[in-house]
């Protein structure tokens, strides 16, 4: 059921009309030029303690996210990915430095940042109209109804608003969380491995859906996972992590295929050139 070609075509089917399913607070500083920042992490450093003992969990993060870039964030196992979607996030306080959302501190903006996890965690006593709306309920955001409808038919799912959890399949559960997520508007969308309880062919069509959505609702994200190849299909940009304490290596551009769709990507000649660079980092290899 889950197409990964249909949200582009989609997109060029409806045209101009789409315009209207923009997000309501998506006016203002969201129409600036694409590459201002949007998130800026200066000398972010993170120290956990114990009765015993400090650990250093992050050293010195500086990087920026732009304004509608998908920015990819892999590093080993343990390293603090998911740690930096939390300070970003504000749920976790750096011990040093600062976390600014367009030049404010992020505490005082946590309101702009959406989080998908790895599970779509939909309830199944629910349906998946009331799935989707639960976020904007919980967060008391009235007149959200048309919106999330209207998100769920753009992508393919408005034929399923009265169907339980348990009978669409895993890609489209992830879509339902996508748009769960997008209900509530945020400006930020922050990815903790969301495909990461998907079969290997699953995910690759919801890789293709997911960027799409994204892209097409001209959303500024932050995507965390252990998978490279999923990262370079996925991102704009991609920043490497240490091992803990994690610092950041290298920032790989990805602009050379920034236009090509997640499998297109993969059928690059440049793809095996951007996967031997990550990988040569993560294994602290020289060239």
């Amino acid at each position: 059921m889950t197409d990964f070609n249909f949200v582009r075509e989609n997109e060029k089917k409806n045209g101009d009309r789409n315009d209207s399913l923009r997000s309501p607070h998506f006016a203002g500083k969201g129409e600036k030029a694409e590459n201002n920042v949007h998130v800026r992490l200066e000398n972010v450093s993170l120290t956990y303690h114990d009765k015993t003992a400090e650990t250093l969990a992050l050293n010195s993060l500086d990087f920026d996210v732009c304004r509608g870039e998908l920015l990819g964030i892999v590093g080993p196992s343990g390293c603090g990915k998911t740690t930096v979607l939390s300070i970003i996030s504000s749920i976790i306080k750096p011990s040093e430095g600062s976390v600014l959302i367009d030049g404010i501190n992020a505490e005082e903006r946590r309101n702009v940042c959406g989080y998908m996890l790895q599970r779509d965690e939909l309830f199944p006593w629910l349906t998946i109209s009331q799935n989707v709306l639960l976020g904007a309920k919980v967060k008391h955001m009235k007149g959200r109804k048309d919106y999330a409808y209207a998100l769920l038919d753009k992508y393919g799912l408005g034929d399923f608003k009265n169907r339980y959890p348990q009978q669409l399949s895993g890609g489209m559960r992830q879509r339902v969380a996508l748009i769960r997520t997008l209900a509530t508007s945020p400006e930020i969308l922050l990815l903790d491995e969301p495909f990461g309880a998907l079969d290997f062919q699953t995910r690759l069509r919801v890789v293709e859906d997911v960027h799409a959505i994204i892209k097409s609702e001209k959303k500024t994200a932050v995507f965390v996972t252990h998978d490279i190849s999923e990262a370079i299909s996925m991102c704009d940009r991609i920043v490497i992590l240490s091992a803990r304490p994690a610092t950041v290596k290298k920032i790989l551009d990805l602009s050379a295929i920034k236009e090509l769709a997640p499998l297109e990507r993969r059928e690059s000649p440049l793809f095996q050139k951007y996967f031997e660079d990550i990988w040569k980092n993560l294994q602290n290899k020289k060239d």
